[in-house]
């Protein structure tokens, strides 16, 4: 028997070396994650990979994840279907990018351009009035719009949060703020990692019917989507473990 696991990877299964554990030396690391150029960018440790050993030979291995198809192509991470770039993309068993979600995203991005347009341009405009070091853009795959994101490029994510604290008001009603480190997105109604699952799991149910579903994550904005799953797995220290966890220690 072989379940069906819907993970998230970074800050899940592999992170940057800067959020490595400071116990694990640097020879055991394995990168996972490159760059266009082929740099490494993110890192495993030990039990990491011993777990991703274990998905592989136990589970349908379907990634849900913030990063864009190109950059899961990019982690060397093995995967039967996928939903990438926040819930905007869903990759089928075929490999093909799912044909009926993608007409969907299109409607859903062209109506709400406008609305990301002068949103990236709010939290730029802050970020300038408060002298914060901040890269700001509307996050694309393809022709798809998805949402606005920020970053500090010094990592001083008190900054970062500040700003957007700031014009945290004028976001609209209905919209998410993800926060996770010195990431920052702001992502409109239709998108969302919960979304894209609900429309994949029923096509993953009915063809392995009697499949547990795990889902496992490590932030705030992977509950819902975990929510829709059988059973759940939270990384130690991480936003979920903060909020569900460790208060109960």
């Amino acid at each position: 028997m072989r379940a069906i696991a819907l993970v998230d990877l970074d800050d899940t299964l592999f992170q940057t070396l800067r959020k490595c554990p400071p116990d694990v030396p640097a020879d055991r690391l394995v990168p996972l994650g490159f760059a266009r150029d082929g740099a490494p960018l993110s890192y495993a440790t030990p039990r990491q990979m011993q777990l991703i050993e274990w998905l592989s030979e136990t589970a349908w291995l379907v990634p849900v994840t913030a990063r864009s198809r190109d950059a899961l192509m990019r982690a060397r991470i093995p995967f039967t279907a996928a939903i990438c770039a926040h819930g905007g993309v869903i990759i089928g068993e075929d490999g093909e990018v799912n044909a009926a979600w993608h007409a969907h995203a299109v409607r859903q991005s062209a109506a709400h351009r406008d609305e990301l347009e002068a949103l990236a341009e709010r939290v730029a405009a802050e970020a300038q009035r408060r002298m914060a070091s901040l890269r700001v853009r509307v996050l694309s795959e393809g022709e798809l719009g998805l949402y606005v994101l920020a970053k500090h490029e010094d990592v001083d994510e008190r900054a970062l949060h500040a700003v957007i604290d700031a014009v945290a008001d004028t976001v609209p009603p209905g919209w998410t703020i993800h926060r996770n480190g010195n990431n920052a997105a702001l992502m409109p109604p239709w998108l969302g990692k919960a979304h894209a699952v609900a429309a994949l799991l029923p096509r993953l149910r009915a063809a392995h019917p009697d499949a547990p579903v795990i889902g496992i994550g490590d932030s705030l904005t992977d509950a819902p989507y975990m929510a829709l799953c059988d059973f759940a797995m939270i990384p130690k220290g991480s936003q979920l473990s903060a909020r569900a966890l460790e208060p109960l220690l």
